[in-house]
């Protein structure tokens, strides 16, 4: 099965809460495997010095991946997935300030269509996210939505054009950053719209890759504003817009450098309740080295500088090395260690702040036990460091620590059942905003 967590950029998703952990670990249960972008490190292939025995019809019988049904040169997959979940701190709030614990209904259904055809591409997917509290379910109850398409035209071996589109209905979940803290509040919802278009081309060992990429977030009003720390949500709406140019070069079989600059731009509709433009330009550039050691080992590293200016003079420009790291290490056919480091600067809803620099590092290890059973464990840890405004007033600085371990049973291919710990810390500079939070999940799922 693919156990990777789904991460999503400029958000700390690895310290995410509940309802973010189900959706990704159902979209897990597809077996939707990710397009890999050409230049990107991709999952490695099993050593040829590991022959598999088996026989066919062994092999078959061990094989728990979902088939799909075959619709003419589509494969359509579809899953539903039923959670029960028990948060002991449904908003985050430190032992000082109380706690509020609740049972947690959720429901995770996927409909994907992906092509399956020697040349080109085409994907398309729904998805939805839908939870239901026990405990002050109008103001914490959601209703997730995603759906969306990608390609990729091959022209030649070497040269081909990708993109993709969503439309997506999402939330920020209470503990991450830019959410306020208080029993009772409500929740935020937005809708994001995005699309993305690419070029690849491979000359020898030359290669080079023109990305953009095009976001639009608009949010729903939730009546909180300066007095829970937090800017109105009409504040945050805004267009997002990102150009990057990438040049690789394989010097030896299974090693490449390359180096990346981009471009982004994000422009804000109106000014925020304190008459500020929260309207930004940005930069980065960064080199890096993709190491392929014969399958069993892959890994992805860069490191540069990246800076973002503001519109308004009272926001400091941010100017910070960045970083980064993917890694994959398969020791044995049934063990998958997966380390990940990355930096951005993500932009803040908080008052007295454009923007904060997003620092995480962790480690997925993912073990097959039997060919049905598969157990999963995660580690993190992030900071989220604010920039205050140029008056000189303190930075919010926040620590995030993250352990998930779970377990996963398979008694056909197309049913599923397992249980799920997750336990997050965050320490914080800012009066009674630590916490502590577990969250006991058993899910349930079927398949085609």
């Amino acid at each position: 099965m693919n156990s990777g967590i789904l991460m999503k950029t400029g958000r700390l998703s690895l310290v995410c809460r509940v309802a973010a952990l189900a959706i990704a670990v159902g979209a897990s249960a597809t077996e939707a495997t990710a397009q890999i972008v050409p230049g990107a490190v991709g999952q490695p292939q099993q050593r040829y010095e590991r022959p598999d025995e088996r026989s066919p019809a062994v092999r078959e019988s061990e094989n728990y991946d979902a088939k799909g049904v075959r619709l003419g040169g589509f494969k359509l997959f579809a899953n539903l997935e039923a959670d029960e979940v028990f948060n002991d701190n449904i908003y985050a709030t430190s032992n000082a300030t109380g706690k509020q614990a609740s049972f947690i209904q959720l429901v995770n259904p996927t409909l994907e269509l992906k092509s399956d055809w020697a040349n080109h591409m085409l994907n398309a997917y729904a998805k939805g996210g839908f939870g239901f509290y026990s405990n002050n379910g109008p103001l914490n109850n959601f209703q997730d939505v995603s759906v969306g398409a990608d390609g990729r035209l091959d022209i030649q071996r070497n040269w081909n054009v990708y993109g993709g589109a969503s439309w997506n209905r999402r939330h920020d979940e209470f503990g991450t950053p830019n959410t306020p803290t208080g029993i009772g509040l409500p929740i935020t919802v937005y809708n994001q719209t995005s699309a993305n278009v690419g070029y690849f081309q491979a000359f020898n060992r030359l290669n080079v890759r023109l990305d953009g990429r095009y976001d639009n977030y608009a949010f729903f009003n939730n009546g909180l504003g300066p007095a829970q720390g937090v800017i109105p949500n009409s504040d945050r709406n805004r267009n997002e817009l990102r150009e990057a140019l990438r040049f690789g070069y394989e010097f030896s079989p299974g090693f490449e450098a390359w180096v990346r600059g981009s471009l982004n731009q994000r422009r804000y509709f109106q000014l925020d309740s304190s008459g500020l433009d929260r309207s930004s330009n940005g930069f980065d550039v960064v080199g890096g080295l993709i190491v392929d050691l014969g399958g069993i080992t892959a890994v992805e590293i860069f490191a540069g500088y990246m800076q973002q200016t503001y519109v308004a003079g009272q926001f400091s420009t941010i100017s910070t090395p960045t970083f980064g790291l993917i890694g994959y290490w398969n020791p044995l056919p049934e063990l998958w260690v997966k380390p990940f480091v990355r930096r951005t600067v993500d932009d803040s809803a908080l008052t007295g702040t454009a923007a904060y620099i997003n620092t995480a590092a962790g480690l997925d290890v993912n073990y097959h036990l039997r060919p049905n059973v598969r157990l999963d464990g995660h580690a993190d840890y992030a900071i989220a460091d604010y920039t205050a405004l140029s008056s000189g007033a303190s930075n919010q600085y926040d620590q995030y620590w993250t352990f998930r371990a779970g377990l996963m049973y398979l008694p056909t291919s197309n049913f599923y059942v397992g249980p799920t710990y997750q336990f997050i810390h965050r320490t914080s500079n800012q009066f009674n905003a630590d916490y502590d939070q577990n969250v006991v999940m058993l899910r349930l799922g079927a398949r085609l």
